[in-house]
């Protein structure tokens, strides 16, 4: 059909339409087209569009063979394509949209195409391309690619602006179009690949931020995932200048606050360590607040103990108040309706600012003109709180944590003090019983010194009487009971003079006198000398220290010891006491240096299992038939050696004899 044969309408449809439109014959020859055809391909009047074949007129980038196929499809099915886009293969900016329809006039179909306005979407990309290529963030576009089970296993590059692969030395060209595995593989192991993912399948956006390694150096970037369409969208900025400096300042701030707990460390340490200076008692609380004064400037620092007034209320009593950096007088006020009501409680304290508008009911806030408060409780080795220590402020407090650290070190402290001063108010009570009990003692051993040997010396002097007078008299039965008084008589007073030596252990005088102990005992031995020669017996002494003892208990140790080795001898072997002296160190007391008196003798021995037996009072091994005693000896020689600081050991072989050692401090 010839362009005049064209349809009026259809022409001034073409000529007003604000978009570039054209109708092509099936030849895709340009029957009639408008201006803005005309402008969007370069066409002056001179050189029209019609009468020419369209696939001449479009540049030869495009893909004209692609086209032509289309064209065939759509007058063979009339169906209508919209926004239909073809892409210079020079430029992939470079592109054409356009609507296809078909028109049938006289029995021919005809193309009616209809153009984008080229110069608005050309300029739009321009604009749009000049941003994405001058903003400092990097905006990338990626498809996913999937496998056969439908899950992603990779994204394709799709779009990017130059700052994202600048990141890595990259341009645009080196990447659009390539996969993530090839271009970007850091993001399966650093985690982005999962992000990317969970934001295709929930469609909901993510935001990171992430160190990656490029060159041996740290890159630290900012971004935000969001879905476009059936692709992600991934907007991030290389953040790595502000992250630097921010880890930097970080480092920096780390570095001080080392320094500043460092510092405090010291200056806690020096605080603990003043202690050793302050004294005890009254003068140990004022030397502490004091310092506690000094070091954090509080107008009033406050140690006090909870105590209960006439009405069964609780109270607190200062021990030590210092007052604007002196000692001041003490005092007491009332708990409640102030801050020391939680103290009390056994819980901290801390209203560094407002203190009389938290408690306006208190007195002692008020007559103190207090703004800052903080107290640590003082507790007890039952658990109870026993008194508090405060710091006390006219104006807001400041340095709070630093104030803490000290006050909880004083409160330990405070607390030990009190628990020594009670222990020092138990002690002299316990003294005072002991005292009493020394008197009760004292008159004891006047009874049995008295009163107890009074009648059985006259048993004694009765029984033999009776026996002088009237021993002839008297049947051999008789005369057997009679002796038997005697014996049991002589027992009792020997074992009332034991006791009394005892019991004199504790209640004698205490005067430790450097003694040489070989000079002892050759004065024991001077003392023995008839038992001696009875028993046909042989002390060998060794070379002996000169140690300070008490004379008269350690003379009686040693004799106690001798007199057992020849009282527990073998019939008819002599014995033999041998006393020798070594210096040792005492595991039982960590090493601490010993003088090792050994006592050692070749009688009957004794079962090992019996060596704690044999020092507890009464206790014999023996029966008083087979030898003499009262089961005292070895108790009051086990009393003189802890008198001395020292213990005794025991150790014996049935039949080869016994090992007294007794262990006596070097110094």
């Amino acid at each position: 059909m010839s362009v005049s044969k064209t349809p009026p309408a259809i022409e001034r449809i073409i000529a007003l339409a604000n978009e570039p439109m054209a109708l092509l014959d099936k030849a895709f020859t340009v029957i009639c087209s408008n201006a803005s055809f005309q402008t969007k391909f370069n066409l002056s009047e001179f050189a029209t569009s019609k009468n020419r074949n369209f696939l001449e007129i479009i540049d030869s980038s495009f893909d004209t063979v692609s086209l032509k196929l289309l064209f065939l499809d759509v007058l063979k099915t009339k169906e209508t394509i919209k926004d239909y886009g073809i892409h210079s293969k020079n430029s992939p900016n470079n592109k054409i949209t356009f609507n296809i329809e078909t028109i049938d006039i006289d029995g021919e179909t005809f193309l009616l195409l209809a153009f984008n306005n080229y110069r608005e979407t050309e300029q739009l990309q321009s604009f749009l391309q000049s941003v994405l290529n001058s903003t400092n963030y990097g905006i990338a576009s990626y498809e996913p690619i999937y496998k056969n089970d439908d899950s992603i296993s990779d994204f394709r590059i799709t779009y990017t602006n130059p700052e994202v692969p600048r990141n890595f030395g990259l341009e645009p060209k080196d990447v659009i179009g390539k996969t993530c595995c090839e271009v970007y593989p850091g993001i399966f192991n650093n985690g982005i690949f999962e992000k990317m993912v969970k934001c295709i399948e929930t469609g909901l956006p993510d935001n990171y931020e992430i160190a990656v390694s490029h060159n041996n150096k740290t890159m630290w970037l900012s971004a935000t995932i969001e879905k476009a369409g059936h692709a992600v969208a991934v907007t991030s900025k290389n953040i790595t200048p502000e992250k630097t400096a921010a880890l930097e300042i970080e480092a920096i701030n780390i570095l001080l606050s080392n320094k500043n707990k460092e510092l405090e460390q010291q200056l806690l340490k020096e605080f603990s360590e003043s202690f050793y200076s302050y004294g005890s008692g009254d003068a140990f609380f004022n030397s502490l607040l004091l310092e506690i004064a000094q070091k954090t400037k509080m107008d009033y620092v406050l140690l006090g103990e909870v105590q209960f007034n006439e009405l069964g209320e609780e109270i607190i009593k200062s021990i030590s108040v210092i007052a604007f950096g002196k000692v001041a007088d003490n005092f007491k006020y009332q708990i409640k309706d102030g801050p020391c009501d939680e103290v009390i409680r056994g819980n901290y304290a801390c209203h560094p600012r407002d203190s009389q508008k938290l408690f306006p009911e208190s007195r002692t806030l008020a007559d103190l003109d207090v703004e800052g408060y903080i107290a640590y409780p003082l507790i007890g080795s039952s658990g109870k709180v026993i008194g508090l220590i405060a710091v006390l402020h006219q104006s807001e407090i400041y340095d709070i944590t630093y104030i803490e650290s000290l006050l909880k070190i004083a409160a330990k402290r405070s607390e030990m003090e009190f628990e020594r001063l009670q222990n020092e108010k138990l002690l002299e009570m316990k003294n005072k019983e002991l005292e009493r009990q020394n008197v009760e003692l004292a008159s004891f051993a006047y009874i049995s010194s008295h009163d107890l040997q009074e009648p059985l010396r006259k048993i004694q002097l009765f029984a033999s009487r009776i026996l002088f007078r009237e021993k002839a008299n008297f049947s051999d039965s008789s005369l057997a009971y009679f002796q038997s008084i005697t014996n049991a008589a002589n027992r009792m007073q020997n074992l009332i003079e034991s006791l009394l030596n005892y019991s004199s252990m504790d209640a004698s005088d205490i005067y430790f006198v450097p003694t040489d102990l070989n000079a002892a005992i050759d004065d024991i031995k001077n003392n023995m000398t008839d038992v001696l020669e009875k028993k046909n017996a042989r002390v060998e002494v060794g070379k002996l220290p000169m140690l300070s003892v008490i004379p008269i208990q350690f003379q009686q140790l040693l004799t106690n010891l001798i007199s057992n080795g020849i009282k527990y001898s073998k019939a008819d072997v002599p014995p033999v006491i041998k006393i020798n002296a070594e210096l040792v160190s005492s595991e039982e007391f960590t090493g601490k240096k010993f003088w090792k008196l050994d006592i050692a003798d070749n009688g009957i021995g004794f079962p090992q299992e019996y060596e704690q037996q044999i020092f507890e009072l009464f206790k014999r091994l023996h029966g008083r038939s087979d030898y003499e005693g009262t089961g005292i000896g070895l108790a009051i020689c086990k009393k003189i050696v802890q008198k001395h600081d020292g213990f005794i050991r025991a150790h014996g072989i049935p039949g080869v004899g016994s090992v007294f050692s007794v262990y006596l401090p070097a110094e």
